[in-house]
């Protein structure tokens, strides 16, 4: 088993209440200029009975009143979880270490995937510390067991087939006791060019009791073989992050290396969505696939330093969420 496989395994024990687990998968085809993003989830609240779900999301950045999201909503008795190999069942839906298959339909509309890619052998852990993944604080805990992917199959929306041929994705895992107060994302591994990119990025807020600590801003980037974590202490002191839902302007800074970029979207790309956290409360997410990133990356050479940007047009996700919606978006789900 790839030690990547193994941060997939479920972490809910299967009973204990007041927890939450995520898995997520984002591919983008630029070709067509659409794009997808799937979630198979668990709840378990602090009242009431454990649900499974599935969520599926369709971006289409040329025609986006194409746009569809849709969930699926099943008791835990009818979600399975294996752990090795690692497969996590909702209903008709599978989810496995290297394949994603499903099918939502609902109101008249309908979802069907049938997508698989080889995955990642080690996984990248957006948490600077490894105690983070193991101790109480912060209350989520993420990672990407498969990071930079690339899937093939197929998408049916509606009356609509894709084919997938190589569309650069990412396969994530979330776990915890409490999502954050507020946060912006960002993911993209596609850029002009074909540069070979992959960018991570996030800025969230927590709370430690009744305190909520200011937000913390990190970064990953993968450029070509090379990672960079601007996630230690000395890269959280110093980053620098603003935005409103449609817009996020950021900075980082690590050793030997410096990145600024603006991330934007126009608010028809964008779906709004509810999150729950296991004691009732809400937060409102407001999530592209189809954002544009333009990205300048220095790093230090010799005695000097390089420059060089980078730009992604429609191909960047996106999320902005807090306590609040914004009227502007529309929530699907």
């Amino acid at each position: 088993m790839l030690a990547s496989e193994k941060d997939n395994r479920l972490r809910w024990d299967g009973s204990t209440p007041g927890f939450y687990e995520v898995y997520y998968i984002k591919a983008n085809e630029p070709a067509q200029g659409i794009a997808l993003w799937l979630r198979y989830t668990l709840l378990a609240p602090i009242q009431g009975r454990p649900v499974a779900e599935v969520w599926g999301f369709f971006f289409d950045r040329n025609n986006p009143e194409k746009n569809l999201a849709l969930k699926a909503t099943y008791p835990w008795s009818e979600a399975r979880a294996e752990p090795s190999p690692f497969r996590f069942a909702i209903g008709p839906s599978t989810l496995t270490h290297a394949s994603a298959q499903g099918e939502i339909v609902k109101e008249g509309q309908r979802l069907r995937w049938d997508l698989h890619w080889d995955p990642n052998p080690t996984t990248v852990y957006l948490l600077p510390f490894q105690w983070m993944y193991k101790g109480p604080f912060p209350r989520t805990k993420v990672l990407s067991p498969n990071f930079n992917i690339r899937l093939n199959g197929v998408l049916e929306v509606n009356e609509q087939r894709y084919l997938l041929e190589k569309a650069p994705g990412q396969q994530a895992h979330l776990w915890g006791a409490r999502h954050a107060e507020r946060w912006i994302w960002g993911h993209c591994n596609v850029f002009a060019g074909d540069a070979p990119l992959v960018w991570e990025g996030l800025s969230a807020q927590v709370a430690l009791g009744p305190i909520r600590l200011p937000m913390l801003t990190l970064f990953v980037l993968q450029m070509e073989d090379q990672m960079f974590f601007l996630n230690g202490l000395g890269s959280l002191v110093r980053n620098r992050s603003r935005g409103e839902v449609g817009t996020w302007w950021f900075i980082g800074r690590g050793p030997g290396i410096q990145l600024s970029g603006e991330a934007k979207v126009a608010l028809e790309h964008i779906v709004g969505a509810i999150y729950t956290d296991p004691d009732g409360s809400q937060r409102w997410c407001h999530n592209t696939k189809v954002g544009d990133l333009t990205l300048t990356v220095k790093r230090l050479v010799g005695r000097g330093w390089q420059s060089t940007t980078f730009t992604a047009l429609g191909t960047c996700a996106l999320e902005w969420v807090g306590r609040t919606q914004d009227p502007r978006v529309k929530v699907w789900v």
